[in-house]
Order: C-alpha cells, then structure tokens, then sequence
C-alpha cells in the first residue's frame, strides 16, 4: 500500500469497523499502535468523537512505568484521553500478561461506556499466528483462521459483549514503520521483541514478509480459512437455535438426533459454545473434551469435563463439583457478597444486581432444593442467593426486593460464536 493511501484507508477501516462512538485504542506506545493512534487522532478531529488510549504497564521489567507515562504524553498530543492501566499483580509467561492485559482493556472500555476497542494487529501478526498454530498438536483448519477483522474479547465475564477491531490486519509492519517515519512520529521499540526466548520473536525471524510469494500465500489461505470459520460459527448459532432450549437455571437441553444430523463441525462448534456457557469458565474447553461431548450426546450417555456435565437426557450445565466444590477438597466457586445497588457476575453464569437488599450469592451444594425441573446429577451446582432470611434459587425463584437475577449463558453462547443476536 502506498504511503500516502495508509492514513486515509486507515481512517477508512477504522470508521467502516465502528462508525460511531467513541474511538478507544488499545496503545503500547510500540510502532503499529503509534501509526494506529495517529490514524484514530485524524478520524477524531474529522469527526468530533471522542479518542481514548488505554496503556496497559505489565510491571514485568524495569522501565515500563516511564515507558508508560512517555506513551501516555504523545498520546495526549495527540488529542487522546490517555489512562495507564497497572497490572498490580504480575505474574510470569505471555499466556498471563496476555490475560491481564485483556482483563484490564475490557474494565477500562466498560468504565469509558464502549463496546469496542481497536487493535492494531498486522499482516506480519497474522503470519506469525498462523505459522505458531500450525506447530501446535493436532492443528486443524482452525490454525488458519487467525487474527480477523473483528472477534470479541478472549476474556470473560470481564470481556462480555466487547468488541476486538483490527483494521490494519493487511498493512505491513514496515508499511507502518514507514508512514510513521514520514509523519515525523517517534514510537517505542520493545526490547523484549527481541528476546528470544519467546516464540514469536523466534517465528519472527524467519516469518515470510507480507508481500512475499509465501506471505502473501498465507494471507490468501487466512482469507479462505476465515470465511470459512465464518460460515461456521453461522451454522453452529442456527444449529443451536433450532436445537438448544436454554433452561433459566443455567442449562440447556440438547437435541441430541439435531445434532448427529449436522455436520461434524458445525455440531462441535456448537458443543464448543454451550459447553463453555454452562461452564462460566474463561478459557474455552479443549478440542478432545468437546468431541467427547458430543459423541456422548449422540450416544445418550453421560459426560463430564472442562467444567460442565452432560446426562444422559440430553441436558447440559455446570459440573456442580467445579461450581460447589469437590470432597477432595478443590474449591468451588467463591461466594459473592453484593451491597444494595450493587452488581456482580457470579461463576461467570449469573448476573446479579442487588436492590434495597443485601445478597449473598453461592452455590448450593448439597442443599436441599425444590427444583424439580433440574436433573438431581445437577442441582448442586444451582446458584443460590441469600435476602436476610431468605433463600431462593436463581432463574427458579422471583428476586428478591427489587433484585435483578439473569442467566448469562446465552450471552457467552453468542460471544463464542461472535453472533449478533442470542438464542
């Protein structure tokens, strides 16, 4: 792409992706953002809306916290509202910066009131991503479908309903580094971009470039290998439209002749989802566990793992010992202690918001409940809630004084699968 055409296809991208509300980048001071943030800042001053930065301080060596405050300063340059987000506990490995980071940008965009944040992943990060999916075990077609335009937050609850946008994702880095070079821009070279000990970096140094034959052969098969994953996360959410009946308990019912006649990856796109909605857990269930799944759902036989149970019914929710706690002492989920006005996801199922009432909000274990309706395998992992003395059962029982108690499993069904709608 020539110079002179990355600022306006940029702005392009950029207002094609979100074309209202307000602009919030995601800002390491690096060179893509910094070529990003000027496109961002153009777009703001073209169009009055508001421009925010959020600068993510892992804390993981020294220099960052100036590093941090240098980037906060160009970006107020820039025009932005500029916030550093402090990582207070910082542990080791990419794996859990990444989290954090995610878990930090997903809070700030809440705060702000935006569903959407702009990345500025290249074509060169497509690249590398695949080529690191295709290393792993049992790489599938999936290791192809890296880095779209748009996904949603890799972090849950935290990141529910956020909006991940990329619109440099077939600009070159060195495209990038060149535009800033002409704009007179001064960005920052992470110096752990070349260490390797981490496998990118490593990748990196013999990744084909984007505009190489072998670049530009992978970038076609990513273009191909997304609308294909497109095409079924599609299928997945009709399946489980025409399929699914979700109980207000937290759980669905599966059915289960549905769900043999579809196409084997449509039906495990769609146990991949459920399975990761009843669950409440962050990361989505391994490939094994969900293709044992769903053999058992056509079976009619039982299952469990990655957090949920399935009977031999068809009926899938939480495994109540990751949700209750297990008799050999592994915790369950942490009790949640809510004051009048206030609102908090419970085992990242339940959304609760308290009224003129305190809550307390556990799990019930081996409570005596009247939930008839729920399989017995099940009902320790229903989510109970406390009002002074009184106990009820959520999505079984009204809420009490003014309280608002709501299922979130069809949320994360449609954030797994990046729909526009819910079941």
């Amino acid at each position: 792409m020539p110079l002179d055409d990355i600022g306006k296809a940029g702005r392009e991208a950029c207002l094609r992706l979100a074309p209202d509300g307000p602009l919030v980048l995601a800002l390491s001071g690096g060179g893509d953002s910094t070529a990003l943030a000027l496109i961002l800042s153009d777009l703001a001053r073209l169009t009055g809306r508001p421009f925010h930065t959020l600068i993510v301080d892992h804390r993981l060596r020294a220099g960052s916290a100036a590093e941090a405050d240098l980037t906060a300063r160009r970006a107020e340059a820039l025009g932005a509202d500029a916030q550093i987000l402090v990582w207070t506990n910082p542990a080791p490995g990419q794996g859990a910066a990444r989290a954090a980071r995610h878990r930090l940008l997903a809070d700030a965009c809440r705060n702000i009131g935006s569903q959407t944040l702009f990345l500025a992943h290249t074509a060169d990060d497509v690249i590398e991503t695949m080529i690191m999916r295709l290393t792993r075990k049992q790489a599938g077609w999936r290791a192809l479908a890296a880095m779209s335009e748009q996904a949603m937050s890799p972090v849950w609850p935290e990141g529910r309903g956020l909006r991940l946008l990329r619109p440099l994702v077939r600009a070159s880095r060195a495209g990038l580094r060149a535009f800033l070079t002409r704009q007179g821009a001064d960005w920052i070279e992470d110096p752990s971009n070349a260490n390797t000990r981490f496998e990118r970096v490593r990748v990196r140094q013999s990744a084909p470039l984007p505009h190489s034959p072998a670049g530009a052969a992978l970038l076609a098969l990513n273009d191909t290998a997304l609308a294909l994953d497109g095409q079924v996360r599609s299928a997945a959410f009709a399946l489980l439209g025409e399929r699914a009946r979700l109980h207000g308990w937290g759980g669905l019912t599966l059915d289960a002749p549905g769900f043999a006649r579809a196409p084997s990856p449509v039906a495990l796109r769609a146990m991949e989802a459920v399975m990761a909605a009843v669950s409440g857990q962050a990361d989505l269930p391994r490939a094994p566990v969900v293709d044992a799944f769903l053999k058992a759902l056509c079976a009619g036989q039982p299952a469990s793992g990655g957090g949920a149970l399935l009977t031999s019914q068809g009926v899938l929710g939480r495994d109540p010992g990751a949700s209750a706690g297990r008799a050999d002492g592994q915790g369950g989920a942490s009790m949640r202690e809510l004051q009048p006005g206030e609102a908090g996801v419970f085992d990242g199922r339940f959304l609760v918001c308290a009224g003129h009432e305190a809550l307390t909000v556990s799990a019930a274990g081996a409570e005596k409940t009247h939930a008839g309706a729920v399989p017995p395998v099940l009902r320790a992992s229903l989510v109970r809630v406390q009002a002074g003395h009184k106990a009820l059962i959520a999505g079984l029982d009204e809420a009490p004084g003014g309280a608002a108690i709501g299922s979130m499993i069809a949320d994360r069904i449609a954030h797994v699968l990046n729909a526009d709608r819910l079941i």
